[in-house]
This record gives structure tokens, sequence and C-alpha cells, in this order.
């Protein structure tokens, strides 16, 4: 555990580029960190040697003073090493170094191991130097860096402190006079014989100090402070004063000991983490040393514009934390679990994300198996279904003909027939194939129960004729916000899983789906059925991936892990119970939603009025009586329409003196592309106006910027989608 612990410690020590090293006294070797040597002028690798590469760097007084201190601890007299240095680099240049250290492993009563973190403090004994010299420039300093200076006069026994240090106390410069022991009395309990002894030693031995400790002023009010003490020495070398630092450290330790706190979970999960303040400076950032320099900003770690980078900053910041699941800013070719965290007190936005790019692919590739399985257990059914549409248009196109021959007038009937029978087959077709679209991840807002009503035509089609299915709902009016298509995709899962539960126990068996609201908010749908149940022992396992009860031949066990995996992503919930009044099992599915006093209707383009007075429309499609369709409907708003079946005669028809404001075209054709179509006509006209029709529903191509209607369409849809 100790090992565990001092590994902990070092990664977290890297991760703030703190130095460090380990002393082993009975091997008399020193383990010197990457950092420490990078500091000694080498290279940024850890080193393993004696303690001579350390005194090559040190004067000899200056080590025989580590080596005594070192004795002393040893020895227990004192509880830690704690010493200022001047150390000459490799390349002998002048820096100090502040080490820390003590034993944190004995064996037999013996020192084993000796840890110590070293830290270069150059740039403070730089400033004190300079401060000394320039008090104006002192004097804004302070002001700046939240810190003041002090001064000890060993000879006359005086302290005299700078302005900031009365600010950092609270206290006015003409109404305190400062001493020693009224000095030391603000600082807690626990340091004030330390800091004592600190003084004590620094005025009788001469020896520099350093200690973080915290001031208890009134009202209980408490400070984290940085108190640093150099020896002032006259021109002959005598020690003349103690002069230090004493900096208010409050604000950075909190934030410190927070990021420590986040250090540790980070390096848990394995994600990265960045810390962003308000005015959008990187405060700290990826502490997970797993990560590389260019992932470690937020802005090479994750491909979004400023304006997406502000609009999370607002959210956060007027909600105090906002999470996304499978966001994406580039289509989906990367995706991330982001969370976006505002501590108002430090004005600092915490930023943790995850890439889940696979994860999604494997869950997405999962819904896509899992949707054909239920392709192939419809297909002859719907197959049936489609042949009777089909019957249907044929026989009424037959009475038609006849109707035609014998002179008579009266023929609306059969062609609407014709109509309706068409429109029921397009709606086979687009539920059918809906399966195997990739799927979205797109919310969308739809009354619950009216969706059951209107997709009862799949759910009897999956189930055998011998399973009777009932859908008992009472008057609900109600909303929800969930991915377009998966509600279904859910009902029809489980749906399935009760009838194979039911073909345990024999061929014939009810499932019953019915709906509550309860208290206003939330939807529950439950779905029951007579099969075999769920044993208690299997109710924990029926979620997880690939778990299945079933025989090989009758399912892989991803259904219920994708019904589950969605709800939750969703803030859904799903309960099952192993059996209820029917004899088998109870799935509930809870959703969060809104009550309605009246029916939910969807908004509907208003748009129905469509005229293209002395407009130019070329109209491109290989089937001759869609295109002549289109065509007719156009000229009948007052547009002029000229059509092109193929490459030849598009060409032909771009070679007419017609300024064309408006170009349809199919989006698949033999001799050409719709995308070769468009770059062909706003080549000659870069600024039209470009609609798209299409006969291959599953069609999803990221790239194409231009709207799709889908064939076949009437009159009316075609009247909605070119009012866009």
């Amino acid at each position: 555990m100790k090992t565990e612990a001092l590994s902990f410690a070092y990664k977290v020590l890297e991760a703030v580029d703190d130095a460090y090293f380990e002393w082993h006294p009975a091997k008399d070797i020193i383990v010197y960190s990457a950092k420490l040597m990078s500091m000694l002028g080498y290279e940024n690798e850890s080193f393993t040697d004696s303690p001579a590469l350390l005194a090559k760097h040190i004067e000899e007084a200056d080590f025989q003073e580590l080596l005594s201190q070192l004795k002393q601890h040893l020895k227990g007299i004192t509880n830690k090493i704690d010493i200022t240095l001047p150390i000459k680099t490799k390349f002998n240049k002048a820096l100090w170094f502040h080490c820390v250290a003590r034993v944190v492993d004995k064996q037999d009563g013996k020192a084993n191991l000796l840890f110590g973190t070293v830290r270069d403090i150059s740039a403070t004994k730089q400033m004190m130097h300079q401060l000394k010299k320039q008090n104006d420039w002192l004097m804004l300093t302070e002001r700046i860096s939240n810190a003041g200076h002090w001064r000890y006069d060993i000879e006359q026994e005086t302290l005299t402190w700078s302005q900031e240090i009365f600010r950092i106390h609270n206290l006015v410069v003409n109404q305190f006079t400062p001493t020693i022991d009224k000095a030391i009395d603000f600082f807690i309990s626990k340091d004030k014989t330390k800091i004592k002894a600190m003084m004590n030693n620094a005025i009788v031995h001469h020896q520099a100090f350093h200690i973080k400790s915290c001031l208890k002023l009134s009202n209980n009010v408490k400070k984290k402070i940085e108190l640093n003490a150099e020896i002032e020495r006259d021109a002959v070398g005598r020690p003349k004063a103690i002069f230090g630092v004493y900096k208010d450290i409050t604000r950075s330790e909190n934030m410190f000991e927070k990021l420590k706190l986040l250090a540790m979970v980070n390096f848990t999960i394995r994600v990265p983490i960045f810390f962003i303040d308000d005015n959008d400076n990187v405060v700290y950032q990826d502490i997970s040393p797993h990560y590389d320099e260019k992932s470690s900003v937020l802005f090479n770690y994750i491909n979004f514009s400023i304006s997406e980078y502000m609009a999370f900053k607002n959210q956060a910041k007027e909600a105090g934390q906002v999470k996304q699941t499978n966001v994406s800013f580039d289509k989906y070719n990367s995706v991330f679990d982001l969370s976006v965290t505002y501590e108002a007190q430090e004005g600092i936005y915490i930023w943790i994300v995850e890439n889940v790019t696979e994860k999604f692919r494997k869950e997405q590739q999962q819904i896509i198996s899992n949707r054909l399985a239920l392709l192939g257990n419809t297909f002859g059914n719907v197959s049936h279904d489609i042949n009777n549409v089909l019957g249907v248009a044929l026989g009424a196109i037959e009475m038609l003909e006849l109707k035609f021959a014998r002179g008579e007038k009266d023929i609306s009937t059969y062609i609407d027939r014709v109509k309706n029978a068409i429109d029921k087959g397009k709606d086979v077709t687009e539920r059918l194939l809906a399966f195997t679209r990739k799927p979205t991840v797109k919310v969308v807002t739809f009354d619950p129960i009216q969706e059951i009503l209107d997709n009862q035509y799949l759910f009897k089609q999956l189930l055998l004729s011998t399973i009777n299915i009932q859908f008992d709902f009472k008057p609900l009016n109600c909303i929800i916000n969930f991915p377009q298509g998966e509600f279904i995709n859910i009902l029809l899962n489980i749906v399935l899983n009760a009838q194979d539960a039911i073909q345990e126990k024999g061929l014939s068996g009810q499932i019953e789906i019915s709906a509550n609201l309860i208290a206003g908010n939330k939807l529950e749908i439950h779905v029951k059925d007579s099969g075999v149940g769920i044993k208690s022992e299997n109710l924990t396992k029926i979620f997880d991936p690939f778990y299945s009860s079933k025989s090989v031949n009758k399912g892989n066990g991803i259904g219920l892990a994708n019904v589950y995996s969605t709800m939750y992503k969703h803030n859904g919930q799903i309960q099952v119970e192993g059996s209820c009044e029917l004899g088998g099992a109870h799935f509930t599915l809870v959703f969060k939603c809104k009550a309605l006093h009246e029916q939910f209707l969807p908004k509907q383009s208003k748009k129905e009025f469509l005229s293209y007075e002395n407009t130019n429309i070329l109209v491109l499609d290989d089937e001759v009586s869609i295109a002549e369709f289109v065509a007719l409907f156009l000229e009948s708003k007052g547009a002029n329409v000229v059509v092109a079946n193929n490459k030849i005669e598009l060409l032909d028809r771009l070679n007419k003196d017609i300024n064309f404001d408006m170009f349809i075209t199919d989006m698949i054709l033999p001799d050409l592309s719709g995308k070769e179509a468009v770059n062909i006509v706003k080549a000659q006209y870069p600024n039209i106006k470009v609609f798209s029709i299409s006969g291959y529903i599953a069609i999803e191509d990221s790239s194409w910027d231009y709207p799709v209607l889908r064939k076949p369409f009437n009159s009316k849809e075609l009247a909605e989608f070119l009012s866009i």
C-alpha cells in the first residue's frame, strides 16, 4: 500500500511540475526525478547515482550543512530536512533550491527510504534583491502579487511591515505596531512554536527559512500565507537583519487543494480535465500524465467553434453545470461525453471531456444489427401487405380501363382507390426501411401515445397470429422529448422478447401495453405478457450486454442492453418485475413528460398556396413520368418549365438562351449523379436554387447540402417541399 501511495504521490508531483528525489541511506544512492535532472541542466530523464552527483553542484560548506541536517533527521532529532541552498547547474548557472525531505520508510528501526521535494526559488531570491533596492517598484509588485515584505533588525530587535502586510492582516498602519510576539500570535496555534523556533534559528544561526501557514484574524476569518526569509548582511558579511516576503496564498491554495482532489479523480477515470477562468485563460489543464501536449489543449482535444465554446460557458454559468452525452462538433467523426462545471467563487470553469467515439460507433452498429434482426422477423408478413396494396392498385387501374373503354365519366372513385393504395404502400415501405437507416441522435418532441397508436401495424406484423396484443390507453395528453425513431424501437424490442417468453410456454398468449401519468410530469408505459416470466436471480442480468436466457438461434442478448443504454442516456428509466397478473414479466418505461390539456398536434407547413409566375425551372429525372408530373404541377403554378431526362439533354437545355431560377434534380441517374448535375448547373448559374428528389429512402449523405424529397410523392407533398 505504501508503494501505491508513493506511486500516486509521484504522479501528482509530476503533474504539478515539482521535482523530487529518493535517498536510500543503506545503499547510499539517490534516485533523481526527471524534473530535478532537467533543473540541474541534464536531459529530462530520471537518473540513479551516488550523492556525489549532488555534491558537484553545491558548495562544500552548504553540502556539509545538508549532511548535518540529514544526520539529525536520521537520529530523530528533527522531524524533517528543510534547507535552502545555492546551486550551480551543469552549465554553471546560479540557482537557489529549497529542499524539504523526510524518512518515509524504515526497516528494523533504521531509515530505508528518504523522500524529498525540490523547488527552484531563484525567482523569489531575485525578487527579494530587487525589492530591497527599488521601493517604488516594490510597492506596485506587492499590490499586484498580494504579497508584502517585512524586516527584523537583529541589533535593534524591531520589526517593520510593508503596507501590504497590514492589509493582509486587516489592520491600519498607524493603529498597530508590529513586534515578533504580536506577529506570531496571529498564526494558528499549531504553527506558533514552529515559527518562533525558525525566527530564533535565523537570529542565532543565520539560517533562512520558508513556511506555509494560516492566520486566524478577527471574526474567525482565516487566511493562508507563505513566508520566505533570508539573512541580510552588512558590508563585511555580518548578519544585520532578517528580511522576508509575506504572501497571501488563500485563493491559490484553495484552488490547488481542489485541483489535487480532481487530479485523483482524473487519474482514476482516465479522462482529461481543463480549468479555464472567466477571461478564458488556462489556469490548469490536463493533469493526467498519459496525454500528450497537443491533446492537453481544450481546442485541440475538441474541434468546436468559439460560438459553441461560449454557449457551453453561458449554460454552465447560468445553471452551475451542464452535461451532454454523445455530443459532436464535426458531423460525428468524433464524439464526446462532456461536463462543464462553473465554480462561481473561484471564477473557474472545469471542463471534463471523454472521447467516446469508438464506444458510440459500436453502440450504433449494435442498434443497426438489432434493427436488421427486426426487419428479418417482419419481412415475410410485410411483403404480404405490400402485395395486397399492389393488388388494390392494379384492380382499380383495370376498372379505370374498362370505364374508359365504355366512355363512362364517373371514374373519381377508382382514382381515389389508386391514390390511397399508393399512400398505404409508401407508409409500409417507409416504416420498414426506417429500421435500416443509420440511427439518429436527433431529439424530437411528440405524443408517445399517438406514436404507439400510429405504429400498431408494426407491432401486429412482428407477432405471430396466435399472440394477441392489446393497447389499453386511458384518455391522456402529454409530450416527451426523445431521439427520433428510438421510442418505437425500444417498445418493439420489449414486445419481441415478450413473444419469445410466451413461446417458451406454447404458441398462444397475450401482450398488453398500457400507460399512465405520475404527478403530471412522468409517463409510465407498461408492457405485460403471459410468458414464462423472469427468475429473480436473473432480474439483475437481463440488461447486461450479450446476456440471454434464450436458445442460440433466438437472440444475441444485445436488444435489452441497447434499450437500457438508450433510456439511461436520455434521462429515462426502465424497470422490470419477474411476474404480473398475466403470468409473465412486467416491463415499465418511465419518461419525463409534459402534460397537456388537449391533444398535441405537430407543427405543419401553412404554405399551401404556391405561385411561380415568370419563374424558369429546370427539371432533371430519368423517370419520364415523374419529370412530366413535376413539370405539369409547376406549370399549373405559373412556372416556365424545361425537362431533361439524361446528361445529354441536360447539357442541351443549358445551351438554350434561358436564365434558370430553380433546378430540381433526381439524386441518382444512369449516366450521372445528382452531385455532378448540380456542379454542371451551378457552374453556369452559381446562385440558382437547388432541390432534389430520390427514390432511395436509406440515403444519408452528410455532404449533400440541398433538401431531399422522397419518392413517391403527391402534389401536396411537392408543394410543401418547395415551400421550404
